[in-house]
């Protein structure tokens, strides 16, 4: 059998790095840290970035994870060859593994990683996908594609969230049909409830909702349902093949900034979105641009300059 190649680690930032796996002491703390977690009910994803991120810590220091000091871990954030958000990403996965070493398990009598500096992570606008790109995909996608474009542009869902759909959670029978994203099918592991349009109801409709089990059939024919990458990987696939630069994942976007347009309710994106942080929504309103341009247009300016403007404007269109 041929071996696999080197997986690529997004977050070590470097292409092919491979990184010995635990043994000894660290495996056994490392897995009862992951137990620790898997009773607080984390999310299984969440506990595999978790193991990723102390394989490369244990990785990088000279002793085992229980004896690193605060000056080891320190040169080891300093060596970090990564980006803010990556960066951000290793430290809060160490802090959190130390303060559950010194709180919970009291394994040590401090947390070595609580003084380990943060990146500051500037505030990033989303990328939603143009309308026009929007309307041209959707118009030539196969039912499969559409339909998932359908959800993650008009309902919001994560790639996740499609993937593991259920029948049973496509709430159609009710007076306003909703779908219930179940705590298994989303990230944070919080369930909530997205209103579907008419638009949606239609679409899955049009589509032809099973009498039960998951609403996709798996593409490769196989039991069980849609990996969230393959979904991803068949979306991305359709929009590149039309010159579209796009991912699936700015569809959402696209559903966060037209949603907070509509009616300028922060609190109901947040819900729509299944946002545990407020400040992940707020990015949605420096979107609005309509109401930026409609600010900028009201400030005064000199005398004659309003009717150049008109007049420039008229040209233009």
């Amino acid at each position: 059998m041929t071996e696999p190649g080197p997986r690529r680690d997004h977050r070590a930032g470097r292409a092919g790095k491979r990184y010995p796996p635990l043994s000894g002491g660290d495996a056994e703390l490392v897995a009862l840290h992951l137990g620790y977690m898997r009773l607080r009910g984390l999310a299984i994803g969440t506990m595999e970035h978790r193991r990723r991120a102390l394989t490369r810590l244990a990785a990088s220091l000279r002793v085992p994870l229980i004896e690193a000091t605060a000056g080891q871990l320190a040169d080891w954030r300093a060596a970090l060859p990564l980006g803010a958000a990556a960066t951000l990403s290793e430290i809060t996965n160490a802090r959190q593994f130390y303060e559950w070493l010194a709180m919970y398990a009291r394994l040590r009598p401090d947390n070595p990683a609580a003084q380990l500096i943060r990146p500051k992570r500037g505030r990033r606008l989303p990328r939603p996908i143009a309308e026009a790109d929007l309307m041209h995909a959707l118009g030539t996608a196969e039912p499969h594609i559409r339909i998932w474009l359908v959800l993650a542009a008009w309902a919001g869902l994560r790639a996740k969230e499609i993937a593991l759909l259920r029948r049973a959670n496509v709430l159609d029978r009710d007076s306003q049909p909703a779908l219930l994203i179940a705590a298994d099918a989303t990230k944070g592991a919080t369930e909530r409830l997205v209103p579907i349009g008419s638009f949606v109801h239609a679409e899955l409709a049009a589509y032809g909702l099973p009498a039960s089990g998951w609403m996709f059939r798996r593409l490769d024919g196989k039991p069980g349902p849609n990996t969230p990458a393959r979904v991803s990987q068949a979306c991305n696939a359709h929009l590149h093949s039309l010159g579209i630069a796009a991912t699936l994942h700015q569809l959402r976007h696209r559903f966060g900034t037209q949603a907070y347009r509509a009616k300028k309710d922060l609190r109901a994106v947040q819900e729509l979105m299944g946002h545990a942080d407020p400040a992940t929504t707020a990015v949605y309103t420096a979107y609005d641009l309509d109401s930026a341009i409609e600010t900028v247009d009201s400030i005064p300016v000199p005398p004659g300059a309003q009717a150049i403007r008109l007049q420039i404007v008229g040209q233009a269109s």
